[in-house]
């Protein structure tokens, strides 16, 4: 029986010449619920996406939990040790972080320096892996590294004299003047956060301390923990031991404003897009509604040989059904499609229009990011489909209530 109904389905649903208005309303609402579903999972791809790329660049840099000194005086060193000895914690890096100016007798450029050891600088895998120009196995006590986007408004490539200048100012016999000091350029970074990018620079920390004349002091500590999720634990023990030395944050609470704004507006456009399938499925209610109307005879007859009203229930809910499964089925490989290779559409589009589709300078970040979940994918067709079936029960319950005595009278 259940062949036979499902066959009956088929045949109601497929398009006929009279049928005309029933067939492109159904096409409308299988057009409806594909955009909706493609464009749900698009955009919560991106949303996840831009949150991970932002997450890991802005931990790539600053760490998962920084200390900042009180006393200037303090033996970091011992500190770093101490640290290192905490379970859970997979690195501490000491930092000086200090604002200056670099200039190559053309322009003159603001930068936000970082003093770091060496070996520090070789396991930070955000600026390690990403060198575009020169080398890092050059960065010694005279050499800088500058962020790409910097070292090309300076006009600078590796090889070139860079000056840095701090804004405080050294006595001497001509007067007051501003502390400098001559790097060599050994290697150019991309992190793929353009903020960075356009504005961090590394000298070695031995030289920031005496650039910066704070001698064996640091500005903080960069501690790495192994899961960034389920840090409570490791800054409760870091502040039970270091709080009345050191000024304590992570990363969760210096950057909780724009965590809390991009969820939010993840679930507000969740609910906005969820409501184009709402839209779609309305038009499932029109479409069946129309087919209803038109199949009262086939009705009719299909009651008076013996088919329950249950059957003609279970009919028409599945004519109506396979609309939204057809159409939820393609718009989730669209969107897992679109998803997956939004990289290069991105250079695509950015090809043939000859602009830049996705700004760095408004949107911090040098690409467009996509981060699939299949959580976000399997609730995106749970909701397409369930609003599809709850659209077809009104219209099928309608059609098995019909009266085929009547129908038959007036026929």
């Amino acid at each position: 029986m259940f062949s036979t109904e499902l066959l009956l389905a088929w045949r109601y649903i497929k398009s006929k010449r009279k049928e005309k208005a029933i067939s492109a309303i159904a096409g409308f609402s299988i057009i409806g619920i594909i955009l909706g579903v493609a464009t749900l999972i698009i955009v919560t791809s991106v949303m996840n996406g831009f949150r991970k790329e932002f997450t890991e660049r802005v931990v790539g840099f600053n760490g998962h939990i920084v200390l900042h000194p009180i006393n200037s005086s303090d033996d970091y060193q011992r500190t770093v040790e101490e640290i290192l000895r905490i379970k859970g914690v997979t690195g501490a890096v000491p930092i000086v972080e200090k604002q200056a100016l670099i200039s190559n007798n053309k322009t003159v450029k603001g930068t936000l320096v970082y003093g770091i050891d060496r070996n520090d600088l070789m396991k930070k895998d955000l600026i390690a892996k990403n060198i575009v120009g020169g080398s890092l196995e050059n960065f010694q006590e005279d050499t800088i590294i500058l962020g790409e986007s910097l070292a090309q408004r300076s006009n600078l490539v590796p090889g070139d004299d860079v000056v840095l200048i701090v804004p405080e100012m050294d006595e001497t016999g001509l007067g007051a003047m501003p502390r400098k000091k001559t790097f060599k350029l050994v290697a150019i970074f991309n992190s793929g956060m353009y903020e960075y990018d356009n504005s961090v620079s590394y000298i070695s920390l031995y030289i920031s301390q005496k650039l910066f004349k704070i001698r064996d002091s640091i500005t903080g500590i960069s501690i790495s923990v192994d899961d960034p999720l389920k840090l409570l634990g490791i800054k409760e023990e870091i502040i039970r031991k270091f709080s009345y030395i050191y000024r304590i944050t992570d990363w969760q609470s210096s950057n909780s404003s724009f965590m809390k704004a991009v969820e939010i507006e993840r679930n507000v456009m969740f609910l906005i897009l969820t409501l184009i399938t709402l839209v779609a499925s309305f038009n499932i209610i029109s479409c069946m509604i129309m087919l209803v109307k038109d199949k009262e005879k086939d009705i009719a007859i299909l009651r008076t040989i013996g088919i329950t009203r249950s059957s003609i229930t279970r009919i028409f809910f599945m004519a109506g059904t396979s609309l939204g499964v057809f159409g939820t089925i393609i718009g989730a490989l669209a969107g897992i499609a679109f998803s997956v290779n939004i990289k290069k559409i991105q250079e695509i589009l950015e090809t043939i229009l000859e602009m830049k589709v996705f700004s760095p300078e408004v949107y911090f970040l040098t690409h467009l990011p996509s981060l699939l979940n299949a959580y976000d994918v399997a609730i995106t067709v749970f909701i397409s489909i369930s609003l599809s079936c709850l659209a077809t029960i009104y219209p099928a319950r309608k059609a098995s209530k019909l009266n085929p005595t009547e129908i038959l009278r007036y026929a």
